[in-house]
C-alpha cells in the first residue's frame, strides 16, 4: 500500500512523493484524507528548520496533525468501520521516513484509538478540532481555578485567537477584550471587541493570553497587567510579528 505525502526533506525543501506505508494491524484503520490544514506555528518552524529538537524530530518527515479524512479500511480492534469520517491528529506509517506529525497525506493508517469520529455536517472545518481543544482547555483550566481568572486579554485574531475568545463567551465569561495589527483579521468578532493594541489604554488586565506567535511583545504585555496579573503563552513563537 502506497501514498503522495507532503515531504519536508531538509528545512526549506519539501517534495510531494510517493512512500509505502506500514500494514495496518488488527487496532488499526486505514484513512483516506479528505482535509489537511497548515499550522503557521508549528508547520512554520518544521519548514525553516527552527523546530526545538524532541523526541522524534528529524529530517525527513511529513508534517500535518490537522487532517480529517474518510476510514476505508478497519482492524476488528480498531473501534471503528469502514465509511466513519474521522480527524486525524498525524500518523507514524511510512517507514524511514518521520511522521512528524504524518497527516499531510492522501492515504494514513493509524490506531483506532487516534482518530476521533467528526460530524459528516463540519466538513472542511473538522481540521480545527486541534485548535478548538487547545482554546477549550485553557478555558477550562481558568475556569479551575480559586479565584477563577479567565481570560481578558488575548493578543492575536487568528484561528486560536478567535476560537478562544469565542470559547471564553460561550463558557459564560465577561467577554475579552482581542488585540489585532492587521485590518485584514480584526473582522469576525462574535460577542468581543477586537482593537489594534495602540486604541486600548486599559492597563490591568489580569489575564493575557499571547496567541500572536511573536516573541518580542512579552515587556509591552508585562505593562498591561494588574498586580498579580499573569501571561499564558498559548502558541508557539516564530520570528514573525502576527498581533
Amino acid at each position: 500500500m502506497q501514498t503522495h505525502a507532503i515531504v519536508l526533506e531538509a528545512p526549506e525543501r519539501l517534495v510531494l512523493s510517493r512512500l509505502d506505508l506500514e500494514p495496518p494491524g488488527e487496532a488499526d484503520a486505514v484513512v483516506d484524507i479528505e482535509y489537511s490544514g497548515i499550522s503557521t506555528g508549528t508547520e512554520k518552524l518544521l519548514w525553516n528548520g527552527r523546530m526545538p529538537s524532541f523526541p522524534g524530530m528529524g529530517y525527513p518527515l511529513v508534517p500535518g496533525y490537522e487532517s480529517v479524512g474518510r476510514v476505508v479500511e478497519a482492524g476488528p480492534a480498531s473501534g471503528l468501520k469502514a465509511g466513519d469520517r474521522v480527524f486525524v491528529p498525524g500518523a507514524k506509517c511510512y517507514g524511514p521516513v518521520r511522521g512528524l506529525f504524518g497527516g499531510a497525506a492522501s492515504r494514513i493508517v493509524s490506531a483506532g484509538s487516534r482518530l476521533t469520529p467528526v460530524s459528516e455536517a463540519l466538513g472542511e472545518k473538522s481540521v480545527l478540532l486541534a485548535l478548538a481543544a487547545t482554546a477549550y482547555h485553557a478555558v477550562a483550566d481558568a475556569g479551575k481555578r480559586t479565584p477563577i481568572v479567565p481570560p481578558d486579554l488575548i493578543v492575536g485574531h487568528g484561528v486560536l485567537g478567535r476560537l478562544l475568545a469565542r470559547m471564553v463567551v460561550v463558557a459564560g465569561f465577561p467577554p475579552p477584550t482581542v488585540w489585532e495589527i492587521n485590518p485584514a483579521r480584526q473582522h469576525g468578532a462574535e460577542g468581543y471587541a477586537v482593537v489594534a493594541p495602540q486604541d486600548d489604554a486599559r492597563r490591568d488586565y489580569r489575564a493575557i493570553y499571547d496567541v500572536s506567535g511573536d516573541a518580542q511583545i512579552l515587556d509591552q504585555l508585562v505593562m498591561r497587567l494588574a498586580p498579580g496579573g499573569e501571561i499564558e503563552p498559548a502558541g508557539l513563537s516564530t520570528e514573525q510579528k502576527h498581533i
